[in-house]
């Protein structure tokens, strides 16, 4: 098992409700069931884990009773990465190497929601997590399948990579099952050529401001 850092045993994190490894990772699951605030993901970040509230762990979750073995399918871990690969992934969501459009598919619509309920309602008691990999690969580690109708969890990870290099793109959020087609990210530079690639990567995208983290974006899959 990993080595949890202090930071997640301080006062800037709730009590840790318990660990799994699962495909070499150490998953820690949180007694918190909202969003990470801005300085949680700073110290996690610092400590090289990522922070993510995952609808499969919520309130309900007995943990001693699910393995993640029986909630993700076998093969589907991150594959090497390779450029040819990681090009391949952004052409299936009709990006080109820099991750914007490859002009293959038009934007399509981009709405400003009123309030966080929105994008993120913590009425569903979403849980706070955290892994010891890279932000970008946490869609591959937690096989979110929202996007599935499109492409591979593996292949969200690539484009995610990207644009975490180049605008600072962070996932904060997405559902435990298919049908929970919402990836929440968080978008710390504002740009209208990153906007037009998210809503032609995604199906609707849905944006907020948020006190405390920011800007936010909702990618929706069909």
């Amino acid at each position: 098992m990993s080595t949890i850092p202090d930071v997640f045993t301080s006062e800037v994190f709730p009590e840790i409700s318990g660990t799994k490894e699962f495909r070499g990772l150490t998953y820690m699951f949180f007694d918190q069931f909202t969003l990470p605030t801005a300085e949680q993901l700073e110290q996690a970040k610092a400590a090289g884990w990522s922070l993510i509230t995952w609808g499969w762990w919520n309130s309900d979750t007995d943990l001693e009773d699910v393995e993640l073995e029986d909630i993700t399918n076998e093969g589907d871990s991150l594959p090497k990465l390779t450029d040819e690969f990681a090009v391949s992934s952004l052409s299936t969501f009709d990006l080109n190497s820099q991750g914007l459009p490859n002009d293959d598919r038009e934007p399509q619509p981009i709405e400003e929601a009123d309030s966080l309920d929105d994008i993120f309602s913590e009425e569903e008691g979403w849980g706070l997590m955290a892994i010891n990999c890279p932000n970008w690969q946490v869609p591959a580690a937690c096989e979110w399948l929202g996007c599935m109708n499109v492409g591979e969890p593996f292949e969200m990870s690539h484009v995610l990579r990207v644009w975490q290099n180049s605008w600072g793109v962070e996932a904060l959020a997405f559902g435990g099952e298919e049908d929970d087609a919402d990836l929440l990210l968080r978008v710390p530079e504002e740009s209208e050529e990153l906007l037009k690639a998210l809503a032609v990567a995604s199906d609707q995208v849905t944006t907020y401001k948020h006190e405390d983290l920011g800007f936010l974006a909702s990618l929706w899959f069909d």
